[in-house]
C-alpha cells in the first residue's frame, strides 16, 4: 500500500520575529552592563584617584632637565649644571630610605654645584639628624649651599641649620660667597625665610659687586618682586610645591603665602635699562598639610647655565 503524500510543502517558519526579541534582549544586557560599567567607574575614581594621589604620584620623583640663557654669565661658567633640589620635609611623610635613594640619583647626575632652597624637615617633633650620613654625600665641585624654609623655622632653626652644617652644607642666611674658577668670578649669595625669618638683601649682597654674575638662593619665589630691584642675575626658589594637587585645564587649587605669582618653572623678570632676572621655582620633594599631589609630581632638577650673548 502506498504512502499518503501531499504535494504541499510545509509552510515556512517566520523566525524574523524570534530574532528580533533576541537581538533586542541582547540590547537591553548590553547597555545594562554599559550603565553598571559607567556606574562603577564613576563611583570607583574618586578612590583610585585618592590612592593615586597618596600612594603614587608622591613618591614619583622625576628629574627635570633645563637650560638657562642668562647674560653677564663669564665664560668660565658656562656649561655649569646646578643641582636644585627643595621642599624635602623629611617627617612623616618622607623616609631615611627615600632621602638615601634621591641623594644617589643627583650624585649620579655629577653636578657641578648643589643648591637647597629651605624647607629640610616637616613640623612635626622628627629627628632631622637621622639624614645626616646621606647628606653627607651630596657633593660638588663648586660646593653646596642652602637657605632655610619657613617650616624649617615652625620646627626650629636650630636643628636645620646643625644638620645641613654638620652634613657640609653651607647655611647662606643673608650672606654670600664668591666662586673663582680660571680667572674670573661669580657670586652665591642666600636671604633667610620671607615669612618667619629676617630677610636681608642688604647684608646678602654686601660683599659681592654689582658688576659681578650673582645667583641667589631665597625660599619663597614671590620674593623675586623684591630681587629685581638688586643686580642678581637669577633666583632659585622653592616653597609653593608647584600648588601640590593642581587641576587640568586650571592649574594649582591652592597655593601658599609669597608662592603664587611664579608657583613652577622659570621666569623672566624685565628690568628697564639692565639685564633681565631669571627665576626658577621647584615644585620641590615633599608634601606639607595633606601628603598628596595630583598631576603635579615631585622633582629635583638640574639646570645647565647659557651665557646669553
Amino acid at each position: 500500500m502506498q504512502p499518503l503524500t501531499s504535494d504541499k510543502a510545509d509552510p515556512p517558519v517566520d523566525t524574523s520575529s524570534e530574532t528580533s526579541k533576541l537581538r533586542t534582549s541582547q540590547q537591553r544586557v548590553s547597555r545594562r552592563r554599559f550603565l553598571k560599567s559607567m556606574i562603577g567607574s564613576i563611583v570607583a575614581a574618586p578612590f583610585l584617584m585618592g590612592a593615586y594621589s597618596r600612594w603614587v604620584e608622591p613618591k614619583w620623583i622625576r628629574s627635570r632637565e633645563l637650560t638657562i640663557a642668562t647674560q653677564r654669565l663669564p665664560q668660565a661658567f658656562q656649561g655649569m649644571r646646578i643641582a636644585h633640589l627643595s621642599d624635602l620635609h623629611f617627617g612623616d611623610h618622607t623616609s631615611e630610605q627615600e632621602v638615601d635613594s634621591l641623594i644617589s640619583r643627583v650624585m649620579k647626575a655629577r653636578p657641578d654645584m648643589i643648591c637647597f632652597t629651605g624647607d629640610l624637615v616637616e613640623d612635626h617633633k622628627v629627628s632631622g639628624k637621622a639624614i645626616i650620613p646621606y647628606l653627607k654625600k651630596l657633593r660638588a665641585p663648586f660646593g653646596q649651599y642652602a637657605v632655610l624654609g619657613n617650616h624649617d623655622y615652625r620646627r626650629g632653626t636650630d636643628l636645620a641649620t646643625e644638620v645641613l652644617t654638620e652634613a657640609g652644607i653651607d647655611v647662606l642666611t643673608n650672606k654670600a660667597r664668591i666662586l673663582s674658577h680660571i680667572g674670573s668670578s661669580m657670586a652665591i649669595a642666600g636671604i633667610d625665610d620671607a615669612l618667619d625669618g629676617t630677610p636681608e638683601m642688604g647684608n646678602a649682597l654686601a660683599s659681592v659687586p654689582d658688576e659681578m654674575w650673582t645667583l641667589l638662593l631665597a625660599h619663597e619665589p614671590d620674593w623675586a618682586d623684591y630681587t629685581v630691584s638688586s643686580h642678581v642675575d637669577m633666583q632659585l626658589s622653592g616653597h609653593s610645591h608647584g600648588g601640590q594637587i593642581r587641576a587640568p585645564f586650571y592649574g594649582p587649587i591652592f597655593l601658599p603665602e609669597m608662592g603664587k605669582r611664579y608657583p613652577d618653572g622659570v621666569y623672566t623678570l624685565p628690568r628697564e635699562h639692565d639685564h633681565p632676572l631669571m627665576v626658577h621655582t621647584s615644585r620641590g620633594l615633599g608634601t606639607t598639610l595633606l601628603p598628596l599631589r595630583l598631576f603635579c609630581p615631585p622633582e629635583w632638577t638640574m639646570i645647565t647655565l647659557q651665557s646669553e650673548m
